[in-house]
């Protein structure tokens, strides 16, 4: 388990659980954050066997829950990793209790998952989408170190593609 402080609040990055996937699941039908981000439709059951699948050996993609001061309030994943050469994969996080939406904890978890990943992974660039709309998320991934690379129309909606790099010199 990773921990620090983001913002007023104590951040730490803890191991899924399907109780987890069920918390999140359930967290994230409400509207209000499903226009913030984009979110596949899937039912409890696909969520949960996407979560299993993520758990098996060689898996493209791995996550971590997301605590505040001592509660479970979102997720943070990678997907994507690709193999020996190329070392990158694709970044999301979800914060989905609203009281700590700009408070700090998603640039906090997302710093400390990138570490988690170059460490666990050797992964060397994370990219990110958010909707260009989505202040807090551009906020927090340009705090944890992200840069704006690109803006375009998805669908009707302005994105932007945002990259993280492992730091030249590794501060661990």
């Amino acid at each position: 388990m990773s921990e620090r402080r983001g913002g007023s609040v104590r951040v730490a990055l803890i191991p899924r659980t399907a109780e987890h996937v069920r918390i999140y699941w359930k967290r994230i039908q409400d509207e209000e954050i499903r226009k913030r981000i984009p979110l596949q439709s899937l039912s409890l059951e696909e969520t949960l066997a996407q979560f299993e699948a993520s758990r098996r050996p060689g898996a493209g993609s791995f996550g971590m829950g997301i605590e505040a001061d001592g509660v479970y309030v979102g997720d943070i994943w990678c997907y994507g990793i690709h193999g020996e050469d190329e070392k990158t994969a694709m970044l999301s996080f979800l914060i989905f209790e609203k009281s700590l939406w700009g408070k700090g904890a998603g640039s906090e978890a997302a710093r400390l998952f990138c570490r988690e990943v170059l460490s666990r992974y050797g992964i060397r660039r994370l990219g990110a989408f958010t909707y260009a709309e989505n202040i807090g998320s551009l906020k927090a991934l340009e705090k944890a170190g992200f840069l704006e690379k690109e803006r375009f129309l998805e669908e009707g909606k302005l994105s932007v593609y945002l990259e993280w790099q492992k730091p030249s010199a590794d501060t661990r």
